[in-house]
């Protein structure tokens, strides 16, 4: 039977291998795998988590980098009808056991007996683990038969408790971004579409997915900090005709096209950019220089990844007045936008208000955290069916009669830096473990290359702790995002009578 949109995505990808075993679903720098390749080594990694006991509900660990283990590793825990555990395998070991507490895993994916002892030292457990080069199975398993709603995937995102957030993604919302965005991007079995964001971004899969449902190739970058001039080459000669970037790195791309005019590779026909806020004046420079069509698209790792996107005609471009913020656009197939006001009614047009996002692009919620679920995602008093939740994004948004959805800032303490989203109140709980500190508050503040992170922090008095100490201090504990750029030493911040901090009396950030 022939997969429908409501498919869940290993099925589809496994009937994909079934139709077209000889195209090419992974390239990258350590070797290519057609999709017979990838099906049969996806199954092997299955068959072995089945046999340590992983299935459904289950999280397993994706303990592998960005390339054809990778993908292997992905597809075969969702082969074992068990769901990924995406996680930066560069960040510290306290924080890697940090989030496999909160996530419950006990099984892992490594390249090999060394990568996995590695991943049970780093991470103080025994894990139960598969790996991607064991030879394909004799038998054929099928893949599990995941239901619709059961685990698809688990991400953290920045916790404004103080603690990382784990965001849970169910079959059903996946398939149908997937086939969603699929067809937004236009995607066919022609396309090689760039394999660039890192693994613990959601994005990545937002690349693959698609790809691999349509029988596309999806083509893995070894450096992904490279420039866009060093990029080109690369595009050019893997004929990439998809990509799908940070907008800030898209932004510098634009700047640098402007100042030295080159062609672009023949073969790019489309450039997604998101992650982040763009500027209507790079986008209008991109296309007044004739180069590929782009589609800014917005979300959160709590809507599955994207749930708007912004195409703008000409008659759009030659409106904006000055450099203002791409506007987030419109919502995508199944997917519902709410502007409410604090008391949940409807803002009129053109009126601010905190922008909710509702449908099938919901995530199930927070893993094993039921009580915050409750709290972010709501009841959707706007839906024709009861039950039906709405999630409460923390964006200020506005939308003119007949007009796309436009960002207007945080409702909340939430900052983007360097495309992460980043709960201030994470930041601070991170520096003020450090035992010298007895009171802190983080802010994001203006620099030249975009929004960084200050902290101000009161010491316990005659501490030697320094600036440059307590960053050192924090970089070995949490992910450099959360790491301030520039840390203040006081005796004490500023506070009123009433104990709130008096944000009006914090000197300058100390840039030492």
């Amino acid at each position: 039977m022939s997969p429908t949109e409501t498919t869940p995505v290993p099925l589809r990808i496994a009937h994909r291998a079934g139709l077209t075993p000889e195209a090419t679903a992974v390239r990258a720098p350590e070797g290519e795998l057609t999709y017979r390749q990838f099906d049969r080594r996806a199954r092997a990694v299955a068959e072995e988590l089945r046999a340590a006991g992983a299935g459904p509900e289950d999280t397993v660990l994706l303990g592998v980098r960005r390339g054809v283990h990778w993908a292997v590793g992905l597809l075969g825990i969702w082969y074992a009808g068990a769901a990924p555990l995406l996680v930066d395998l560069d960040a510290p070991d306290e924080r890697l056991r940090t989030l496999l507490r909160a996530a419950g895993t006990r099984h892992a994916v490594a390249q090999d007996t060394y990568a996995a002892a590695m991943l049970q030292r780093r991470t103080g457990s025994e894990l139960f683990w598969a790996s991607t080069t064991t030879a394909a199975p004799v038998s054929q398993a099928r893949p599990v038969d995941v239901a619709p709603g059961s685990l698809a995937y688990v991400l953290f995102t920045s916790g404004s408790t103080g603690q990382p957030k784990p965001v849970a993604v169910g079959h059903a919302g996946l398939a149908a971004q997937v086939a969603t965005l699929a067809g937004r991007y236009g995607l066919t079995a022609e396309d090689a579409v760039l394999q660039f964001a890192a693994p613990a971004f959601d994005v990545s899969l937002e690349e693959a997915l698609p790809t691999w449902c349509t029988g596309g190739t999806a083509v893995f970058v070894k450096d992904n900090v490279l420039s866009p001039a060093e990029l080109e080459p690369f595009l050019d000669e893997e004929r990439i005709s998809v990509v799908n970037l940070p907008t800030p790195y898209w932004s510098q791309w634009a700047k640098d096209l402007e100042r030295a005019p080159r062609p672009l590779p023949s073969a790019l026909r489309r450039v997604v950019i998101g992650s982040d806020a763009g500027r209507t004046a790079d986008l209008t420079r991109w296309t007044a220089a004739g180069h590929p069509p782009v589609i800014s698209c917005y979300g959160l790792t709590e809507s599955t990844i994207t749930a708007t996107s912004y195409e703008p005609g000409p008659a759009e471009l030659a409106g904006f007045a000055g450099d203002e913020l791409i506007p987030l656009g419109e919502p995508l197939a199944g997917v519902r936008a709410y502007v409410l006001d604090e008391e949940l009614r409807e803002a009129p047009p053109g009126a601010a208000g905190e922008l909710y996002l509702a449908g099938s692009c919901l995530a199930r919620g927070y893993h094993g955290r039921p009580g915050l679920t409750s709290e972010r995602f709501v009841a959707d008093p706007f839906a024709d069916a009861p039950g039906e939740r709405m999630y409460r994004t923390g964006d200020r948004v506005t939308r003119a009669p007949g007009g796309p959805l436009v960002f207007l800032g945080r409702a909340d303490d939430q900052v983007k830096i360097r495309g992460h989203r980043v709960e201030l109140k994470e930041v601070e709980a991170a520096v003020a473990a450090h035992p010298d500190v007895v009171d802190v508050v983080a802010r994001a503040v203006p620099a030249a290359d975009g929004p960084q992170l200050a902290a101000w922090a009161a010491v316990t008095p005659g501490s030697p702790l320094t600036p440059d100490a307590l960053r050192r201090h924090l970089l070995a504990k949490v992910p450099g995002y959360l790491v301030p750029a520039v840390v203040t030493l006081m005796d004490r911040l500023p506070r009123t009578p009433g104990g709130k901090l008096d944000p009006r009396a914090l000197p300058a950030p100390d840039p030492r």
